[in-house]
């Protein structure tokens, strides 16, 4: 199976959050030495990164609505 093929997925910041919550759970205990750290805990990560954003973005829209 080819990795270059995308998954969108839509969720509402609350499920977000806690997918988020799940996922750092699950790779707590892993080093931040790329050299020794599996390819999936990597990926976990860069998704990580990617929901702190989505869910960073989504507040600041949400607070800009409510000011």
């Amino acid at each position: 199976m080819s990795c270059d093929i995308n998954i969108d997925l839509k969720l509402n910041i609350h499920t977000a959050a806690a997918v988020r919550q799940s996922l750092f759970t699950d790779i707590k205990g892993y080093t931040y030495d790329p050299t020794c750290c599996p390819q999936r805990v990597i990926d976990i990560r860069e998704a990580i990164v990617s929901l702190d954003e989505q869910i960073e973005e989504a507040l600041k829209e949400d607070n800009e609505k409510t000011d």
